[in-house]
Protein backbone atom coordinates (compact mmCIF):
# COMPACT_ATOMS: atom_id res chain seq x y z
CA UNK A 1 0.00 0.00 0.00
CA UNK A 2 1.48 3.33 -1.09
CA UNK A 3 1.64 6.37 1.16
CA UNK A 4 -1.01 8.10 -0.95
CA UNK A 5 -3.58 5.36 -0.37
CA UNK A 6 -2.59 5.14 3.30
CA UNK A 7 -3.19 8.87 3.76
CA UNK A 8 -6.52 8.70 1.92
CA UNK A 9 -7.71 5.82 4.10
CA UNK A 10 -6.90 7.84 7.21
CA UNK A 11 -8.64 10.99 5.95
CA UNK A 12 -11.99 9.27 5.31
CA UNK A 13 -13.63 8.27 8.59
CA UNK A 14 -14.53 4.59 8.71
CA UNK A 15 -18.09 4.05 10.02
CA UNK A 16 -18.29 1.65 12.95
CA UNK A 17 -20.38 0.51 15.89
CA UNK A 18 -18.62 0.12 19.23
CA UNK A 19 -19.62 -3.25 20.71
CA UNK A 20 -17.28 -3.67 23.69
CA UNK A 21 -14.37 -2.03 25.49
CA UNK A 22 -12.08 -3.47 28.12
CA UNK A 23 -8.93 -2.27 29.82
CA UNK A 24 -5.77 -4.23 29.11
CA UNK A 25 -2.40 -4.14 30.87
CA UNK A 26 -0.14 -1.21 30.00
CA UNK A 27 -2.75 1.58 29.79
CA UNK A 28 -4.33 -0.01 26.73
CA UNK A 29 -8.03 0.02 25.93
CA UNK A 30 -9.18 -2.79 23.64
CA UNK A 31 -12.17 -1.75 21.57
CA UNK A 32 -14.28 -4.31 19.71
CA UNK A 33 -16.15 -2.71 16.81
CA UNK A 34 -18.20 -3.72 13.81
CA UNK A 35 -17.98 -2.02 10.44
CA UNK A 36 -20.16 -2.66 7.37
CA UNK A 37 -18.89 -5.37 5.04
CA UNK A 38 -19.23 -3.11 2.00
CA UNK A 39 -16.91 -0.55 3.62
CA UNK A 40 -14.27 -3.22 4.13
CA UNK A 41 -14.71 -4.50 0.56
CA UNK A 42 -14.27 -0.96 -0.76
CA UNK A 43 -11.05 -0.46 1.23
CA UNK A 44 -9.73 -3.81 0.02
CA UNK A 45 -10.53 -2.90 -3.57
CA UNK A 46 -8.69 0.41 -3.15
CA UNK A 47 -5.57 -1.40 -1.99
CA UNK A 48 -5.73 -3.94 -4.82
CA UNK A 49 -6.18 -1.19 -7.42
CA UNK A 50 -3.21 0.66 -5.95
CA UNK A 51 -1.23 -2.57 -6.03
CA UNK A 52 -2.11 -3.11 -9.69
CA UNK A 53 -0.49 0.24 -10.58
CA UNK A 54 2.83 -0.74 -9.03
CA UNK A 55 3.19 -4.50 -9.31
CA UNK A 56 4.63 -6.22 -12.40
CA UNK A 57 3.33 -9.70 -13.23
CA UNK A 58 4.55 -11.95 -16.02
CA UNK A 59 2.31 -11.70 -19.08
CA UNK A 60 0.72 -8.39 -18.13
CA UNK A 61 1.66 -4.80 -18.77
CA UNK A 62 2.03 -2.57 -15.65
CA UNK A 63 -1.43 -1.62 -14.39
CA UNK A 64 -3.25 -4.22 -16.51
CA UNK A 65 -3.22 -7.32 -14.28
CA UNK A 66 -6.79 -8.57 -13.49
CA UNK A 67 -7.98 -7.68 -9.98
CA UNK A 68 -9.06 -11.27 -9.38
CA UNK A 69 -5.54 -12.48 -10.12
CA UNK A 70 -4.16 -9.93 -7.67
CA UNK A 71 -6.77 -10.98 -5.12
CA UNK A 72 -5.77 -14.64 -5.48
CA UNK A 73 -2.07 -13.90 -5.20
CA UNK A 74 -1.95 -11.02 -2.72
CA UNK A 75 -5.40 -11.20 -1.11
CA UNK A 76 -4.24 -12.15 2.41
CA UNK A 77 -1.65 -9.39 2.59
CA UNK A 78 -4.05 -6.84 1.10
CA UNK A 79 -6.76 -7.85 3.58
CA UNK A 80 -4.32 -7.44 6.46
CA UNK A 81 -3.32 -3.99 5.17
CA UNK A 82 -6.98 -2.97 4.92
CA UNK A 83 -7.78 -4.18 8.44
CA UNK A 84 -4.66 -2.49 9.87
CA UNK A 85 -5.50 0.83 8.21
CA UNK A 86 -9.15 0.64 9.32
CA UNK A 87 -8.10 -0.20 12.89
CA UNK A 88 -5.84 2.85 12.99
CA UNK A 89 -8.62 5.05 11.57
CA UNK A 90 -11.23 3.77 14.02
CA UNK A 91 -8.82 3.96 16.96
CA UNK A 92 -8.13 7.62 16.33
CA UNK A 93 -11.85 8.34 16.15
CA UNK A 94 -12.37 6.64 19.52
CA UNK A 95 -9.50 8.60 21.07
CA UNK A 96 -10.94 11.86 19.76
CA UNK A 97 -14.49 11.14 20.93
CA UNK A 98 -13.38 10.06 24.40
CA UNK A 99 -10.84 12.89 24.69
CA UNK A 100 -7.91 10.57 25.37
CA UNK A 101 -4.27 11.46 24.75
CA UNK A 102 -2.90 8.92 22.29
CA UNK A 103 0.59 7.62 23.04
CA UNK A 104 1.15 5.19 20.16
CA UNK A 105 -0.63 4.47 16.89
CA UNK A 106 -3.75 2.30 17.38
CA UNK A 107 -2.96 -1.35 16.73
CA UNK A 108 -5.00 -4.10 15.10
CA UNK A 109 -5.44 -6.75 17.81
CA UNK A 110 -7.79 -9.13 16.01
CA UNK A 111 -10.49 -9.43 13.37
CA UNK A 112 -13.28 -11.60 12.02
CA UNK A 113 -14.11 -11.43 8.32
CA UNK A 114 -17.01 -13.62 7.20
CA UNK A 115 -18.96 -13.44 3.96
CA UNK A 116 -22.25 -11.58 4.28
CA UNK A 117 -21.57 -10.33 7.84
CA UNK A 118 -20.21 -7.07 9.25
CA UNK A 119 -16.47 -7.12 9.83
CA UNK A 120 -15.41 -7.31 13.47
CA UNK A 121 -12.21 -5.46 14.33
CA UNK A 122 -10.39 -5.38 17.67
CA UNK A 123 -8.36 -2.21 18.17
CA UNK A 124 -5.81 -1.58 20.91
CA UNK A 125 -5.59 2.07 21.88
CA UNK A 126 -2.67 3.03 24.14
CA UNK A 127 -3.38 6.26 25.98
CA UNK A 128 -1.89 8.48 28.64
CA UNK A 129 -3.59 7.71 31.98
CA UNK A 130 -5.82 10.49 33.26
CA UNK A 131 -4.58 10.99 36.81
CA UNK A 132 -6.02 12.87 39.76
CA UNK A 133 -3.32 12.05 42.31
CA UNK A 134 -3.97 12.09 46.03
CA UNK A 135 -2.01 11.35 49.18
CA UNK A 136 1.07 13.33 48.21
CA UNK A 137 0.85 15.83 51.09
CA UNK A 138 0.61 15.55 54.86
CA UNK A 139 2.71 12.41 55.20
CA UNK A 140 5.49 11.64 57.66
CA UNK A 141 8.71 10.06 56.45
CA UNK A 142 12.03 9.18 58.05
CA UNK A 143 15.40 9.74 56.44
CA UNK A 144 18.71 8.76 57.99
CA UNK A 145 21.26 11.47 58.67
CA UNK A 146 24.75 10.83 57.37
CA UNK A 147 27.73 12.68 58.77
CA UNK A 148 30.83 13.29 56.68
CA UNK A 149 33.64 11.77 58.73
CA UNK A 150 37.28 12.88 58.66
CA UNK A 151 38.14 9.41 57.38
CA UNK A 152 35.89 10.01 54.38
CA UNK A 153 37.74 13.25 53.60
CA UNK A 154 41.11 11.49 53.79
CA UNK A 155 39.88 8.68 51.54
CA UNK A 156 38.72 11.21 48.96
CA UNK A 157 42.10 12.96 49.07
CA UNK A 158 43.80 9.59 48.50
CA UNK A 159 41.46 8.93 45.58
CA UNK A 160 42.45 12.26 44.01
CA UNK A 161 46.10 11.42 44.65
CA UNK A 162 45.73 8.04 42.94
CA UNK A 163 43.86 9.53 39.98
CA UNK A 164 46.82 11.88 39.45
CA UNK A 165 49.38 9.09 39.64
CA UNK A 166 51.90 8.57 36.89
CA UNK A 167 53.12 5.19 35.68
CA UNK A 168 56.66 4.06 34.94
CA UNK A 169 57.59 0.87 33.13
CA UNK A 170 59.27 -1.77 35.29
CA UNK A 171 61.15 -4.96 34.48
CA UNK A 172 60.30 -6.70 37.73
CA UNK A 173 57.25 -8.90 38.19
CA UNK A 174 53.74 -7.55 38.63
CA UNK A 175 52.70 -6.82 42.22
CA UNK A 176 49.40 -5.68 43.71
CA UNK A 177 49.07 -1.95 43.10
CA UNK A 178 50.86 -2.05 39.74
CA UNK A 179 49.23 -1.24 36.42
CA UNK A 180 49.48 -3.42 33.35
CA UNK A 181 48.88 -3.48 29.61
CA UNK A 182 47.50 -6.78 28.31
CA UNK A 183 45.88 -8.60 25.41
CA UNK A 184 42.97 -10.74 26.56
CA UNK A 185 41.37 -13.53 24.53
CA UNK A 186 38.35 -15.28 26.08
CA UNK A 187 36.76 -18.48 24.79
CA UNK A 188 33.77 -20.44 26.04
CA UNK A 189 33.64 -24.16 26.80
CA UNK A 190 33.36 -24.96 23.07
CA UNK A 191 36.40 -22.87 22.19
CA UNK A 192 34.32 -20.14 20.57
CA UNK A 193 35.66 -16.60 21.20
CA UNK A 194 33.50 -14.41 23.47
CA UNK A 195 33.89 -11.27 21.39
CA UNK A 196 32.53 -8.84 24.00
CA UNK A 197 35.30 -9.87 26.42
CA UNK A 198 38.22 -10.09 23.99
CA UNK A 199 40.43 -7.00 24.10
CA UNK A 200 43.82 -5.97 22.75
CA UNK A 201 46.42 -3.58 24.11
CA UNK A 202 44.20 -2.54 27.01
CA UNK A 203 45.76 -0.52 29.84
CA UNK A 204 44.46 -1.40 33.31
CA UNK A 205 45.19 1.12 36.04
CA UNK A 206 43.73 -1.18 38.67
CA UNK A 207 43.75 -4.79 37.42
CA UNK A 208 42.43 -6.14 40.74
CA UNK A 209 39.20 -4.20 40.22
CA UNK A 210 38.99 -4.53 36.44
CA UNK A 211 39.57 -8.28 36.20
CA UNK A 212 37.78 -11.25 37.69
CA UNK A 213 39.55 -12.66 40.79
CA UNK A 214 40.52 -15.89 39.01
CA UNK A 215 42.36 -13.81 36.39
CA UNK A 216 43.86 -11.08 38.58
CA UNK A 217 45.33 -13.63 41.00
CA UNK A 218 47.29 -15.32 38.19
CA UNK A 219 48.56 -11.92 37.04
CA UNK A 220 50.67 -11.59 40.21
CA UNK A 221 54.30 -12.48 39.55
CA UNK A 222 54.11 -12.17 35.78
CA UNK A 223 56.41 -10.01 33.63
CA UNK A 224 56.20 -8.39 30.21
CA UNK A 225 56.10 -11.14 27.58
CA UNK A 226 54.47 -13.71 29.85
CA UNK A 227 51.29 -15.48 28.77
CA UNK A 228 48.96 -17.30 31.15
CA UNK A 229 45.54 -18.91 31.16
CA UNK A 230 42.84 -18.81 33.82
CA UNK A 231 39.68 -20.88 34.04
CA UNK A 232 36.55 -19.01 35.13
CA UNK A 233 33.30 -20.77 36.00
CA UNK A 234 29.92 -19.17 35.38
CA UNK A 235 26.37 -20.41 35.87
CA UNK A 236 23.77 -20.03 33.12
CA UNK A 237 20.25 -21.28 32.50
CA UNK A 238 19.70 -23.97 29.88
CA UNK A 239 16.56 -24.24 27.75
CA UNK A 240 14.81 -26.11 30.55
CA UNK A 241 15.54 -23.31 33.01
CA UNK A 242 18.09 -25.41 34.89
CA UNK A 243 21.36 -24.01 36.22
CA UNK A 244 24.36 -25.22 34.24
CA UNK A 245 27.99 -24.42 35.02
CA UNK A 246 30.25 -23.47 32.12
CA UNK A 247 34.01 -22.93 32.26
CA UNK A 248 35.49 -20.12 30.17
CA UNK A 249 39.18 -19.77 29.35
CA UNK A 250 40.93 -16.42 29.70
CA UNK A 251 44.23 -16.26 27.82
CA UNK A 252 46.16 -13.16 28.91
CA UNK A 253 49.32 -11.82 27.26
CA UNK A 254 51.23 -9.39 29.48
CA UNK A 255 52.66 -6.63 27.28
CA UNK A 256 53.96 -4.20 29.90
CA UNK A 257 54.05 -3.86 33.68
CA UNK A 258 54.06 -0.39 35.20
CA UNK A 259 54.62 0.83 38.73
CA UNK A 260 52.31 3.48 40.09
CA UNK A 261 54.04 6.71 41.23
CA UNK A 262 51.92 8.80 43.58
CA UNK A 263 52.39 12.58 43.89
CA UNK A 264 53.31 13.91 47.33
CA UNK A 265 50.35 15.19 49.33
CA UNK A 266 51.37 18.75 50.15
CA UNK A 267 50.39 22.34 49.38
CA UNK A 268 52.06 22.16 45.96
CA UNK A 269 49.86 19.19 45.06
CA UNK A 270 46.77 21.21 46.02
CA UNK A 271 47.96 24.22 43.98
CA UNK A 272 48.46 22.04 40.91
CA UNK A 273 44.81 21.00 41.08
CA UNK A 274 43.56 24.57 40.61
CA UNK A 275 41.85 26.99 43.00
CA UNK A 276 43.56 25.86 46.19
CA UNK A 277 46.36 27.61 48.08
CA UNK A 278 46.97 24.80 50.54
CA UNK A 279 46.16 21.15 51.15
CA UNK A 280 43.82 22.32 53.92
CA UNK A 281 41.86 24.35 51.34
CA UNK A 282 41.46 21.22 49.21
CA UNK A 283 40.15 19.22 52.17
CA UNK A 284 37.75 22.04 53.05
CA UNK A 285 36.32 22.01 49.53
CA UNK A 286 36.01 18.23 49.60
CA UNK A 287 34.09 18.41 52.88
CA UNK A 288 31.76 21.06 51.48
CA UNK A 289 31.09 19.05 48.32
CA UNK A 290 30.47 15.83 50.25
CA UNK A 291 28.09 17.58 52.64
CA UNK A 292 26.15 18.93 49.66
CA UNK A 293 26.04 15.44 48.18
CA UNK A 294 24.73 13.92 51.42
CA UNK A 295 22.02 16.59 51.54
CA UNK A 296 21.04 15.73 47.98
CA UNK A 297 20.97 12.02 48.85
CA UNK A 298 18.73 12.70 51.86
CA UNK A 299 16.44 14.76 49.65
CA UNK A 300 16.41 12.00 47.04
CA UNK A 301 15.56 9.38 49.67
CA UNK A 302 12.75 11.53 51.06
CA UNK A 303 11.24 12.26 47.65
CA UNK A 304 11.60 8.59 46.71
CA UNK A 305 9.68 7.48 49.80
CA UNK A 306 6.95 10.04 49.16
CA UNK A 307 6.56 8.96 45.54
CA UNK A 308 6.58 5.25 46.42
CA UNK A 309 3.64 5.95 48.75
CA UNK A 310 1.87 7.97 46.06
CA UNK A 311 2.34 5.12 43.56
CA UNK A 312 0.89 2.72 46.12
CA UNK A 313 -2.12 4.97 46.79
CA UNK A 314 -2.82 5.81 43.13
CA UNK A 315 -3.12 2.58 41.16
CA UNK A 316 -2.65 2.86 37.41
CA UNK A 317 -0.81 1.14 34.59
CA UNK A 318 2.24 2.71 32.99
CA UNK A 319 1.83 2.93 29.19
CA UNK A 320 3.55 -0.11 27.71
CA UNK A 321 5.34 1.64 24.82
CA UNK A 322 6.86 4.26 27.14
CA UNK A 323 7.95 1.50 29.54
CA UNK A 324 9.49 -0.44 26.66
CA UNK A 325 11.37 2.64 25.46
CA UNK A 326 12.68 3.39 28.95
CA UNK A 327 13.70 -0.24 29.42
CA UNK A 328 15.55 -0.17 26.09
CA UNK A 329 17.38 3.06 26.96
CA UNK A 330 18.45 1.68 30.35
CA UNK A 331 19.62 -1.56 28.74
CA UNK A 332 21.74 0.35 26.22
CA UNK A 333 23.41 2.29 29.05
CA UNK A 334 24.06 -0.92 30.99
CA UNK A 335 25.48 -2.70 27.95
CA UNK A 336 27.83 0.20 27.19
CA UNK A 337 29.00 0.27 30.81
CA UNK A 338 29.63 -3.47 30.85
CA UNK A 339 31.46 -3.32 27.53
CA UNK A 340 33.79 -0.60 28.86
CA UNK A 341 34.58 -2.72 31.90
CA UNK A 342 35.02 -5.93 29.88
CA UNK A 343 32.12 -7.66 31.60
CA UNK A 344 28.82 -9.18 30.51
CA UNK A 345 25.74 -10.57 32.24
CA UNK A 346 27.01 -14.14 32.22
CA UNK A 347 30.38 -13.27 33.75
CA UNK A 348 28.52 -11.31 36.44
CA UNK A 349 26.34 -14.31 37.24
CA UNK A 350 23.12 -12.58 36.19
CA UNK A 351 20.66 -14.40 33.95
CA UNK A 352 19.10 -12.55 31.04
CA UNK A 353 15.66 -13.39 32.42
CA UNK A 354 16.39 -11.81 35.81
CA UNK A 355 18.02 -8.77 34.22
CA UNK A 356 15.02 -8.14 31.97
CA UNK A 357 12.54 -8.67 34.81
CA UNK A 358 14.37 -6.23 37.08
CA UNK A 359 14.79 -3.75 34.22
CA UNK A 360 11.06 -3.81 33.52
CA UNK A 361 10.19 -3.17 37.18
CA UNK A 362 12.60 -0.22 37.26
CA UNK A 363 11.26 1.13 33.96
CA UNK A 364 7.65 0.93 35.15
CA UNK A 365 8.52 2.79 38.36
CA UNK A 366 10.41 5.46 36.41
CA UNK A 367 7.50 6.03 34.02
CA UNK A 368 4.91 6.10 36.81
CA UNK A 369 6.95 8.63 38.77
CA UNK A 370 7.21 10.93 35.75
CA UNK A 371 3.48 10.70 35.06
CA UNK A 372 2.69 11.43 38.71
CA UNK A 373 5.09 14.39 38.81
CA UNK A 374 3.32 15.84 35.76
CA UNK A 375 -0.10 15.24 37.30
CA UNK A 376 0.91 16.86 40.60
CA UNK A 377 2.36 19.84 38.73
CA UNK A 378 -0.91 20.26 36.82
CA UNK A 379 -3.09 19.87 39.90
CA UNK A 380 -1.06 22.32 41.98
CA UNK A 381 -0.55 24.68 39.01
CA UNK A 382 3.23 24.46 39.29
CA UNK A 383 5.07 25.72 36.24
CA UNK A 384 8.49 26.94 35.17
CA UNK A 385 8.68 30.68 34.56
CA UNK A 386 11.22 32.61 32.53
CA UNK A 387 12.53 33.94 35.84
CA UNK A 388 13.16 30.36 37.01
CA UNK A 389 15.09 29.64 33.81
CA UNK A 390 17.24 32.76 34.07
CA UNK A 391 17.96 32.13 37.75
CA UNK A 392 19.16 28.55 37.16
CA UNK A 393 21.21 29.56 34.13
CA UNK A 394 22.87 32.29 36.21
CA UNK A 395 23.64 29.75 38.95
CA UNK A 396 25.22 27.35 36.48
CA UNK A 397 27.18 30.15 34.83
CA UNK A 398 28.67 31.14 38.18
CA UNK A 399 29.53 27.53 39.02
CA UNK A 400 31.16 26.89 35.63
CA UNK A 401 32.81 30.30 35.34
CA UNK A 402 30.96 31.13 32.13
CA UNK A 403 28.55 33.79 30.92
CA UNK A 404 24.79 33.12 31.26
CA UNK A 405 24.28 33.91 27.58
CA UNK A 406 26.79 31.21 26.64
CA UNK A 407 25.01 28.64 28.82
CA UNK A 408 21.65 29.39 27.21
CA UNK A 409 23.08 29.46 23.70
CA UNK A 410 24.56 26.01 24.22
CA UNK A 411 21.26 24.62 25.53
CA UNK A 412 19.44 25.98 22.49
CA UNK A 413 22.11 24.84 20.02
CA UNK A 414 22.00 21.30 21.43
CA UNK A 415 18.18 21.38 21.53
CA UNK A 416 18.24 20.72 25.28
CA UNK A 417 16.28 23.75 26.46
CA UNK A 418 13.01 21.80 26.79
CA UNK A 419 14.79 19.07 28.78
CA UNK A 420 16.32 21.81 30.93
CA UNK A 421 12.83 23.19 31.63
CA UNK A 422 11.64 19.69 32.43
CA UNK A 423 14.41 19.30 35.02
CA UNK A 424 13.41 22.61 36.59
CA UNK A 425 9.77 21.51 36.77
CA UNK A 426 10.74 18.22 38.43
CA UNK A 427 12.81 20.15 40.99
CA UNK A 428 9.87 22.47 41.64
CA UNK A 429 7.51 19.55 42.24
CA UNK A 430 10.07 17.89 44.51
CA UNK A 431 10.42 21.15 46.47
CA UNK A 432 6.65 21.20 46.85
CA UNK A 433 6.59 17.60 48.12
CA UNK A 434 9.37 18.30 50.62
CA UNK A 435 7.51 21.37 51.88
CA UNK A 436 4.11 19.67 52.18
CA UNK A 437 5.32 16.54 53.97
CA UNK A 438 7.05 16.11 57.31
CA UNK A 439 10.56 14.76 56.89
CA UNK A 440 12.15 13.50 60.09
CA UNK A 441 15.92 13.07 60.17
CA UNK A 442 16.82 10.06 62.30
CA UNK A 443 20.10 8.63 63.51
CA UNK A 444 21.72 6.30 60.97
CA UNK A 445 21.81 2.58 61.44
CA UNK A 446 25.10 1.27 62.72
CA UNK A 447 26.30 0.10 59.30
CA UNK A 448 25.43 3.38 57.50
CA UNK A 449 28.50 5.39 56.48
CA UNK A 450 29.14 8.41 54.31
CA UNK A 451 30.73 7.46 51.06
Amino acid sequence: MTDTVQEKMQEEKVPFTLKETREEEGSVRRCVVETPRDVFDAKLAEILKDLRKNVVLDGFRPGKAPLQLLRNRFGKDAQQDALTAMAENIGKQIVESEKLELIAEPQLAGSTVEAGNPVTIEVDVEYRPVLDPSGYTGGEYEVESVEVADETIENEVKHIQESNATFESKEKAFEKGDAVTVDMHVTDVTGKPMESLCRENVFLRDPQSALLPEVSEKLIGTKAGDVFEAKVSRTVKNRKGEDVTHEDTYKVSVKEVKVRVLPTLDDEFAKDLGDFATLADLKSRIRKDLEEQTEQRKRGQAVGKILDKVIEDNKFDAPRSIVAHQQYQAAMRDMQMMERSGMDLESMGISVEKYLADARVNAERFVKINLLLNAIADKEKLEVTEEDIEKEIARRAETEGRKPLAIRAKLEAEKRLEQFKRELLVNKVEDFLMEKNQIKIVAPKEETKAE
